[in-house]
């Protein structure tokens, strides 16, 4: 399968995000963090790192980062005392707004060029691959 289009794609949304998300006070790496966390209000921080296909470490540096710079308040799991819990503050909500903004102007502009039967065929096609490789790899993916 030919993934040059794949490939080209996703350079036109790196430069899309890169160009609108840079008026933003954080890091493109941070943003889709913040809005995660932003959807999910609290979420454990095991639960947050499964949803991302970084390393852990990774997510720790930005976690540390949103954190210092007050967009997130990290604290004892309650129910782990070995893990953590992230919810999101004021400051934190407001600018997770914004990158949702960005986000759905993206999808906004991919969709201005399709039918929604297009949309939806791609979305199944999308889906049927991602199951089936789900499937060879024999993992079970409950963060869908």
């Amino acid at each position: 399968m030919d993934k040059k289009y794949d490939h080209m794609i996703g350079k036109y949304q790196h430069r899309f995000l890169e160009q609108r998300l840079k008026e933003l006070p954080i890091s493109r790496s941070e943003a889709p963090y913040l809005k995660v966390i932003y959807k999910n209000e609290q979420i454990k921080m095991n639960d947050l790192i499964a949803k991302f296909f970084f390393h852990k470490s990774h997510t720790t540096r930005v976690i540390k980062s949103l954190v210092a710079d007050g967009y997130v308040i990290k604290t004892v799991d309650p129910d782990d005392k070995r893990g953590f819990v992230l919810s999101i503050t004021d400051k934190g909500k407001a600018v997770a707004l914004k990158i949702i903004k960005v986000l759905d102007e993206w999808d906004n502009l991919m969709e201005s060029f399709l039918e929604k039967e297009e949309i939806d065929y791609l979305f199944n096609l999308q889906k049927k691959v991602y199951e089936k490789l789900q499937d060879y790899f024999k993992e079970n993916d409950a963060n869908e």
